[in-house]
């Protein structure tokens, strides 16, 4: 192939492209590859390797407290020794102090004879109209809620 020719119609077609210089633009400086790893090398900061105790150090100074505090936190909030999982502790009590005593616990333990004694007897009076009224009227009862629920 005439490279003349083709040179011709370029010039032709587009004299400004014609006249850029034919370089190669990916052609490297003579040795590049050869010194490119030292000179790389020779533009990185100068750091010390880190030591190997540094490593866990931060680590372990973080968390050795926070599981000390999450121990003293358990140890301060665990329930005591042979307290019931939903009622309070009853170890020791003033005189005049109310106890809670929760609905479910009521007739635990209780035998069938000391059931028998705390029902009422077949031949005990009913209340009257009136005693009921006292007793709605005391603890607030409203007497139309009562017959709803009824």
């Amino acid at each position: 192939m005439d490279h003349g020719t083709e040179n011709d119609d370029l010039e032709r077609i587009a004299p400004m492209l014609s006249r850029i210089p034919r370089t190669d633009p990916f052609a490297v400086p003579e040795g590049f590859h050869d010194r490119f790893a030292q000179e790389v090398q020779a533009r990185l900061p100068r750091t010390a390797p880190t030591p190997a105790w540094r490593r866990w150090f931060v680590p372990t100074a973080v968390a050795l407290p926070v599981a000390a505090l999450l121990l003293t936190g358990w140890w301060m909030w665990r329930p005591a020794p042979g307290t019931p999982a939903n009622g309070p502790a009853i170890d020791h009590m003033s005189p005049g102090v109310a106890v809670v005593v929760w609905e479910e616990d009521l007739l635990e333990g209780l035998s069938e004879e000391d059931l028998a004694a705390l029902a009422p007897a077949p031949d005990a009076p009913a209340l009257t109209a009136e005693e009921l009224a006292d007793y709605y009227e005391l603890t607030g009862t409203e007497v139309t809620d009562l017959i709803e629920s009824l």
